[in-house]
């Protein structure tokens, strides 16, 4: 195996198992959701997850209420999206800690994680959008390819009026870089933080070994539905972390 080849198969297991990560089973729906507590209506995005040759599937949702948005999928640690202020709040359960930041911060510390240099050799990957459209969710989608020797990502992104423009940027600005080779997926990032729309189709492929590896996550649903209203509030008695703003010098300070 090559040098590229090598470089190329470590980005492709890095992305994929960042990819996986996320997509932890959540408890299967019932028929009447039973919620204790107050509850507000939300619009619940269900997102199933396949991942072959395992044969396994997974689902998680995103909820949004108001202009307050959160993956349930994500479990010990959690992130609260608030669209209108752009504001991004860190929750951990176990440390019970809570960090807000601005969505400025947050894509200003993506940034430049990703700015950190890198062997000329080594491969980036690349970002192209297509003209080819499809209808999913009752909108138009465009695909968009991210590529890199092998590795293949196939996105189909869509502005749909239920899901807020701008929430999968924030997301993908909050990730935490999956690995140390982050920099090469500059061109990724760049885009996917960007978009307006939102995936409602992704698909990535790449050979490992004697198999090849697909992931496929699809928005399945789109539904307005009571959720709650615990579910998109920060928890009560947590250590707040959030940076507090340096006090400004007294008018008659010399």
């Amino acid at each position: 195996m090559s040098f590229d080849q090598l470089t190329t198969k470590r980005l492709a297991s890095s992305l994929l198992i960042a990819l996986c990560l996320a997509c932890k089973p959540s408890p299967a729906p019932a028929a009447k959701p039973v919620v204790a507590g107050p509850q507000v209506k939300a619009t619940v995005i269900t997102l199933r997850t396949t991942v072959q040759p395992e044969n396994k599937t997974f689902e998680r949702r995103i909820v949004i209420s108001g202009d307050r948005a959160r993956d349930t999928g994500e479990l010990d640690t959690w992130r609260l999206y608030d669209l209108e202020a752009k504001t991004i709040t860190f929750v951990d359960d176990v440390a019970k800690t809570i960090r807000t930041e601005s969505l400025a911060t947050v894509v200003a510390r993506h940034e430049a994680g990703r700015e950190k240099s890198l062997p000329s050799h080594y491969p980036n990957v690349k970002y192209s959008a297509t003209q080819e459209r499809r209808t999913l969710q009752g909108v138009t989608a465009e695909r968009s390819l991210i590529e890199s020797g092998t590795y293949r990502r196939e996105l189909w992104m869509g502005e749909h009026p239920a899901i807020p423009r701008g929430l999968f940027g924030m997301m993908q600005a909050s990730e935490a870089p999956s690995s140390p080779l982050a920099p090469m997926t500059r061109a990724v990032d760049e885009a996917l933080i960007k978009a307006p729309g939102f995936p409602l189709a992704d698909r990535t492929t790449v050979p490992l070994g004697n198999v090849t590896l697909i992931v496929e996550r699809t928005v399945t649903v789109i539904a307005e539905q009571p959720v709650a209203e615990s579910v998109l509030s920060l928890p009560k008695g947590y250590r707040d972390l959030t940076p507090k703003p340096k006090p400004k010098p007294a008018a008659n300070a010399k």
